[in-house]
């Protein structure tokens, strides 16, 4: 209940008490105060009657004429008229009349005069009696309109004090709702700091929450900046920033060691032809500076998910597949060739690039020895800069462009869409939720997500895939009360806004109990390129209780602005740094991104996880979940 609903409570309750004593005491002080009037009243008229009669001649019809005329004047309830024996000789008595009072107020306070007694002499000896009552009616009337006015005036005291009562409650409330949302800031992850009230106790409480918020927030910063530090250190390249050897040999373990892809990616191979003559012609300074421009410019390229070094000239890259691996190369080759010349008179940029698709190789030999031999080739070819193995065909009868994206459309118009789902377990091994992969029916037979996406990427379809997805979690969180379900969101359904609505559409249509039970996740790289986009969008989902993850996490984390203003719940830290867990430095950089999550309040899950041997390490490391083919 609100303060102002509180404080109006409290000032009816005051009025009705005080109003209620007052009443009593004024009506039945007002009362008594009239019926002694009312009692001396009757005196004084039964004496003056009493005197009048007793100097006329004593005429019983001259009497009754007198009384009656006495009586009609209408303020007497009985006049009785006695012999000395006690005998009524003539009576005029008022039958009762409606009074405009209440019947409860009537009842509560009647009047209960007695009547005024004279005697009258008839010479020197007695004649009789005479009885008198006034009439109370007037005065129960005149008692009723005292109260009424006394009412009206508590009411409008009431009134006016709840009036100023409420204006001088928001005043006082205004540092008051401050400090509650001071409060919900920090129950939501997010560090803000409050202005300190005028208010005494109000201004130490503040004080005490910025003082929280200063310590959590530093904290925080300490985290990432150990974090950041670990980094740069262990995971990457000292010169242009890029991943190191180490990192890209375990992501492509952990690629090959997926049970399910959710993507279709090609691998790139750049080298920087003659490096040596390069260091000689522009020193070692500007070489490296000219390296950090080069890989600046590779990593901003569309699609571009990792950036590894592995050697002094070698650069091993990963590209989600939005075109042919030949057009992939030739673009990237185009804007290295526009961009990063080493001066104005060079034709080219002095790099060579080779690529294939990840699905042509099953191994990270394979694919490294793949690469080394089209570079081998590349090389021994003065007239080449670059070469591409052909695409895999992931299904050969649909491999037209036209075929397969009417064979998409198709399959989601009739709603041939079905899931694969894997576990996330939690510490207890309690299931925190269902990771539900993409299966389409197309052509009457079953694909997996690696064999659609890369071509619903190509012709930007995975939004609708993202929409059809989700109307199937629904259905199955609507049919199972005990399922909880993740899906992974695209990267086109995050930068398209009108499909934001249509998916907020699509969950506002359900009940809550069923969106508590979803989780929506996102790739760590596109959040730090679109973190307005994101946190925006983010908020939404919150707002109707759907829960918000990163998935693919490890080394941008740091490249977030605002990490604890996104409203996530949980990370899902990248399969590549989680199969390094044993060796020691990375095992201090997965504490630490542990403790930043903790910080945060975040849920921290391993990705990735193959081995069951592995299951006892990463949980002692401080992981509070885990996911990969050794959960079952």
């Amino acid at each position: 209940m609100s303060l102002i609903k509180q404080l109006w409570i409290g000032i009816i309750v005051i009025v009705l008490l005080a109003f209620g004593s007052s009443f009593f005491i004024s009506a039945y002080q007002s009362k008594s105060y009239l019926a002694e009037q009312l009692q001396v009243k009757n005196i004084d008229n039964a004496t003056g009657m009493a005197l009048s009669l007793s100097q006329m001649d004593k005429d019983l019809t001259t009497i009754e004429l007198m009384l009656s005329a006495q009586f009609d004047t209408g303020y007497y309830r009985r006049i009785t008229l006695k012999d000395v024996a006690g005998n009524t000789l003539t009576e005029f008595t008022l039958s009762p009349q409606p009074v405009a009072v209440p019947d409860w107020f009537a009842s509560l306070l009647a009047f209960n005069v007695k009547p005024g007694i004279a005697q009258i002499q008839d010479g020197w000896q007695r004649y009789g009696s005479i009885e008198l009552e006034s009439q109370t009616d007037y005065s129960l009337t005149a008692l009723w309109h005292i109260t009424q006015d006394l009412a009206l005036g508590f009411l409008l005291i009431a009134i006016f004090c709840g009036v100023v009562g409420s204006f001088l409650l928001k005043r006082v409330s205004r540092p008051l709702n401050q400090v509650v949302n001071h409060a919900e800031a920090l129950g939501n992850r997010q560090f803000i700091t409050s202005e300190e009230p005028s208010t005494f106790e109000l201004k130490r409480l503040v004080a005490a929450m910025n003082r929280l918020t200063s310590r959590v927030r530093s904290m925080l910063e300490q985290e990432q900046k150990q974090l950041d530090r670990l980094q740069k250190q262990h995971e990457l390249d000292d010169v242009t920033g890029a991943f190191n050897r180490d990192y890209c040999a375990n992501w492509l373990d952990s690629y090959f060691g997926n049970i399910e892809h959710s993507e279709l990616s090609c691998v790139l191979l750049l080298r920087v032809s003659e490096l040596h003559e390069l260091n000689l012609q522009l020193g070692h300074a500007k070489t490296d500076l000219w390296l950090k421009q080069l890989i600046a410019e590779v990593q901003q390229y569309s699609g571009m998910r990792l950036v590894s070094r592995l050697n002094g000239s070698d650069f091993f890259l990963v590209v989600d597949q939005l075109a042919s691996t030949a057009e992939l190369t030739e673009q990237l080759l185009n804007q290295l060739n526009q961009n990063c010349k080493v001066s104005p008179d060079t034709v080219n940029a002095p790099v060579l690039l080779v690529g294939m698709s990840l699905d042509t190789v099953t191994s990270r030999q394979q694919t490294l020895a793949q690469l080394d031999a089209l570079l081998v080739e590349v090389e021994a070819s003065p007239q080449l800069q670059s070469k591409t193995l052909l695409d895999a065909k992931p299904y050969a009868d649909l491999a037209d462009a036209t075929d397969w994206l009417k064979a998409l459309q198709q399959a989601v118009t009739s709603d041939s869409i079905s899931s694969t789902i894997y576990p996330v377990q939690l510490r207890d091994s309690r299931v925190m939720h269902q990771e539900a992969m993409l299966k389409m029916k197309i052509d009457g037979h079953w694909l997996s997500a690696t064999q659609v996406l890369g071509w619903a990427r190509r012709y930007h379809y995975t939004s609708q895939l993202d929409i059809a997805m989700l109307k199937h979690a629904l259905l199955l969180l609507q049919e199972d009360k005990a399922l909880n379900l993740a899906l992974n969101i695209s990267d086109l359904t995050l930068l398209d806004v009108a499909t934001h609505y249509e998916l907020l559409t699509l969950l506002q249509a359900v009940e809550p109990s069923i969106r508590v039970r979803l989780a929506l996740e996102f790739d760590e790289r596109l959040v730090v390129k679109q973190p307005l986009l994101f946190s925006r969008f983010a908020a939404a989902l919150t707002s109707l209780s759907v829960n918000v993850g990163l998935q693919k996490c490890g080394f941008a984390i740091n490249a977030i602005q605002d990490l604890e203003k996104l409203g996530i719940d949980y990370l899902k830290i990248d399969a590549a740094l989680v199969r390094r867990y044993q060796n020691t430095e990375s095992a201090h950089l997965l504490s630490g991104l542990i403790k930043l999550a903790h910080t945060l309040s975040l849920t921290v899950i391993a990705e990735g996880v193959s081995a069951s041997a592995d299951i006892e390490g990463l949980l002692e490391l401080g992981f509070d979940g885990l996911t990969g083919p050794a959960i079952t």
